[in-house]
């Protein structure tokens, strides 16, 4: 039943598909087929540099890490290995310093990414800080509930583990839909698939699904403040794990709060966003945050490069300066001759702590691409486990 439920859900098309990034109104389009998220591909995750497809070619090595500031601990210094993708080392110094991470993840990934960091540290496993929720009765159920929010009412949904415990710190995921969409479609979805990925990992996490009046905007960003400072006195949110994601203006609304809220969130997910017809602080903050994103090449609703700095590819350049990666002449996308229908790449370089992931695919507006096939498919896409995996790195 479960499955026949999702199939009809992902059966539904909405009307004016191009319009979401491209004009100022309309709906996104079509999403996913039905099922579960499933486990991805077949290659093995590995850690430090490297490229986790032998056919892809060598891997860059990655670098060594350097020390930040933290509340306790030493500093320590790592080096990846190119190729073999084995995990950064560095013997721990000691004293009042940060953790220093091991080496960065070298180069690109083709279908699930094995590189990533060679060590938990750098700010990446820190100690969960527990919001003012903690140790009470929890004050809000899970289900879906209203707010008031710069004077007008707005909805979201919430899910809640059924096995709450209020002395444990969760992670909080804040989940976007798309122009024309609804909250229940991101519930739908299993939040994109992130609960699909947390319940098999026995991770539970706390997801929410904000409804948006028409289209996300600058009053969206007082929502995202008014429905998490709700979540974490009513339940027992860790505050240094907050994060958001979202699909086409749901990747919008993502993208727009990562350049002022950064200081809110630990790191942000954009699926197919855009960085035109969404509202934008002016300045943008150029704090770092952890970034990673997904764009079709054949996307012409959100495009990877529309010209005059329209669309992800700048999305992603910006984030690499901001983060201090090394910014690329050329970004690495994915392309006819590659083994996979996609390609994850991790930016060399960047501050500890502040990785940027760029994913490219052989597709088009879509949310839940699949390697061996065309289309969208929910039980078979990639895009959840990558995302739980840059996620759950921190």
């Amino acid at each position: 039943m479960q499955k026949h439920a999702l199939a009809r859900l992902g059966l539904v098309v909405w009307s004016s598909l191009a319009l979401s990034c491209a004009s100022d109104s309309g709906s996104d389009g079509p999403y996913g087929m039905g099922g579960t998220t499933g486990a991805g591909g077949s290659d093995a995750a590995g850690s430090g540099g490297g490229n986790s497809d032998p056919s892809a070619g060598a891997g860059a090595a990655g670098t060594g890490g350097s020390g930040v500031a933290g509340a306790s601990g030493g500093t320590a210094a790592g080096t990846g290995s190119a190729e073999a993708g084995s995990a950064g080392t560095g013997p721990a110094g000691s004293g009042s310093g940060g953790v220093g991470p091991g080496g960065n993840g070298g180069g690109e990934t083709g279908g699930q990414s094995g590189g990533g960091n060679g060590s938990t540290g750098g700010g990446l496993k820190n100690p969960p800080v527990k919001s003012a929720g903690c140790g009470k009765a929890p004050t809000i159920t899970a289900g879906k509930k209203t707010i008031m929010s710069g004077g007008r009412e707005r909805a979201y949904i919430i899910d809640i583990p059924a096995n709450y415990d209020p002395e444990k710190p969760y992670r909080l995921f804040y989940a976007s839909h798309g122009l024309g969409g609804r909250a229940e479609d991101v519930a739908g979805w299993n939040y994109f698939g992130l609960k699909t990925q947390a319940t098999a990992a026995n991770d539970p996490a706390i997801f929410i699904a904000p409804q948006a009046i028409e289209r996300w905007d600058e009053s969206d960003h007082a929502l995202f403040d008014d429905i998490t400072g709700l979540a974490k006195n009513s339940l027992c949110i860790d505050t240094t794990r907050v994060f958001v994601t979202g699909m086409s203006f749901g990747g919008m609304i993502t993208y727009s709060l990562s350049t002022n809220h950064q200081k809110q969130f630990r790191a942000g997910v954009a699926l197919a966003p855009a960085n035109f017809n969404i509202w934008l602080p002016a300045p943008k903050l150029k704090d770092p945050i952890p970034w990673m994103q997904t764009t079709g090449m054949s996307d012409t609703t959100c495009p990877w490069d529309g010209g005059n700095n329209r669309g992800a590819k700048y999305i992603a350049l910006e984030k690499a300066a901001d983060n201090g990666c090394a910014v690329p002449a050329s970004l690495r996308t994915w392309k006819q001759g590659d083994p996979r229908r996609h390609i994850c790449v991790d930016l060399e370089g960047c501050k500890a702590g502040y990785p940027v992931k760029v994913c490219t695919f052989d597709g088009g507006h879509w949310q839940f691409p699949y390697d061996d096939g065309n289309g969208e498919n929910l039980s078979k896409t990639w895009v959840p486990v990558e995302s739980w995996k840059f996620f759950t790195q921190f």
